[in-house]
């Protein structure tokens, strides 16, 4: 009766094992999530950065106010020119209900000198329906870099034809909002950082001086 019992209990034990086992192997590893998103530096043309610079992008944990941030995830590659594109992988299962997430930016030379960091709160959403999956992040300089172009204004397009005006503004920015208008066109009044109108008279001759706006 006794050893009858006790092939009972073993033939038990071992369909829980072989169960649990099963249950474990057939189990979907979890998913990571990916958020990309452009690093900018205003007025957001395409400056080389220095030599060997990298960028650090973290998303972090900043519910607590009063205390330091809490790195969820890091990616780091190399900032060679901007706009600089970024890619951060995390774990749903490290985001937690109720508290608040931010992404923070610092690009660094190869001396680990401080070069560009973003001086304002970018808040995001890692999970959920609305989640963010493409953010702009603009930084600001914090060491002077050679060369910096800090242009906004082209003069010395005046007289030009006006296409040829627009791809050299194009080669020079890396914007894809430049256009061409012609004199007493209605326009819209909202200013863009990223956009260049290039006004020409009836020989689409540039006639204004182009300005981002």
């Amino acid at each position: 009766m006794m050893n009858t019992l006790n092939i009972f209990v073993f033939i038990i034990n071992l369909i829980y094992v072989l169960v649990s086992c099963d249950a474990t192997s057939t189990a979907k590893p979890e998913q990571s999530l990916i958020m990309h998103g452009r690093i900018t530096f205003l007025p957001n043309f395409q400056i080389p950065t220095e030599s060997d610079a990298k960028l650090t992008v973290e998303l972090q944990d900043t519910s607590l106010a009063d205390a330091s941030a809490i790195v969820i995830a890091r990616s780091i590659s190399k900032a060679v020119q901007f706009p600089i594109s970024f890619a951060i992988k995390y774990s749903p299962s490290q985001i937690l209900e109720g508290h608040t997430y931010s992404l923070s930016v610092t690009i660094k030379d190869n001396k680990n000198e401080l070069l560009y960091i973003n001086d304002v709160y970018i808040r995001v959403t890692p999970v959920g329906s609305s989640r963010t999956k493409l953010i702009d992040i603009p930084v600001k300089s914090v060491k002077q870099t050679n060369p910096i172009l800090n242009k906004n204004q082209w003069p010395e397009l005046i007289g030009k034809n006006g296409q040829e005006a627009v791809n050299i503004i194009k080669k020079e920015t890396g914007f894809t909002n430049v256009m061409i208008v012609k004199e007493g066109s209605p326009v819209t009044l909202d200013y863009r950082t990223d956009r260049v109108r290039v006004f020409v008279n009836d020989e689409g001759i540039v006639t204004i001086v182009p300005t981002i706006g």
